[in-house]
């Protein structure tokens, strides 16, 4: 692979002062190698700060402009920035969403220890018959009656979360007057039933999303997001929340944490 240095001004606004180094590319993986290079300049260059466009670029580079959003494509794989259609390309900032026994299972509450501001939008709420997966997540029998939420999660402004919780109905009457947008299900839980939950089970792992829900996350592209299952209980007793949530992991930086038993 040839290519040659050459010295040109810092291409992003707020970025080091010192002279970037730019190649000027010959091999047909340039523009890997471009986004090698901007992935290092991105490192001084602050969230939310816009990417010059493909324009600037293949200007910048000397490469085609097909080229550039090649290397602008490669940035957003590599979760570095985010494009927004019809106004630009942005540095990204990916949230910590730390999962642990000592943290509680709320999404806001969670995204707030972050640091990041939470937003929610309540999609439904209604009653429904259980299903044998929710009847066994919940240890409910045959027929039982169960509340179902549809929820999407925002961070920062941004759609981060798609969630569907279960939640048994008879302990829990009147829900659907509790909740609306922006209202914590785990803050109604303890405020207005008495109900503190806590994790009691919690599996991720890679899932492609349903239609629907991509519409809601990502404008209904069908890429594999963390799905995230997990069932909350109240302090010794009976499980009281099955919730499947779909994850967008551009947005959201999955932690756990899991602290030695001091026992």
């Amino acid at each position: 692979m040839g290519y040659s240095l050459v010295r040109r001004r810092p291409p992003f606004t707020g970025g080091t002062p010192a002279l970037a180094m730019v190649l000027v590319m010959t091999s047909t993986q340039r523009y890997l190698e471009m986004a090698d290079v901007l992935e290092a300049e991105l490192l001084h260059v602050p969230v939310g700060a816009q990417v010059p466009s493909e324009h600037v670029l293949a200007d910048r580079f000397r490469v085609s402009r097909p080229a550039a959003r090649a290397a602008l494509q490669e940035l957003e794989r590599r979760l570095l920035v985010r494009r927004v259609q019809g106004v630009g390309t942005f540095r990204r900032g990916r949230v910590e969403y730390v999962v642990s026994a000592s943290v509680p299972p709320s999404f806001s509450d969670t995204v707030r220890m972050a640091g990041a501001e939470p937003g929610s939008r309540l999609l439904s709420c209604g009653v429904r018959r259980a299903v044998e997966q929710e009847r066994a997540r919940l240890c409910l029998p045959t027929g039982a009656a169960v509340w179902s939420v549809e929820r999407v999660f925002s961070v920062n402004g941004e759609v981060a979360a798609y969630a569907t919780s279960v939640l048994p109905r008879k302990p829990l009457l009147n829900l659907d007057r509790e909740l609306g947008d922006e209202v914590s299900l785990h803050r109604v839980l303890r405020r207005r039933y008495g109900l503190t939950v806590t994790r009691s089970r919690y599996r991720i792992s890679l899932d492609v999303p349903p239609p629907g829900i991509a519409d809601h996350l990502t404008g209904g592209n069908r890429s594999a997001l963390w799905l995230a299952e997990s069932v909350n209980r109240t302090a010794g007793g009976p499980p009281v929340e099955y919730a499947r949530t779909y994850l967008r992991p551009d947005v959201l930086d999955v932690a756990f944490e899991i602290a030695e038993d001091p026992s």
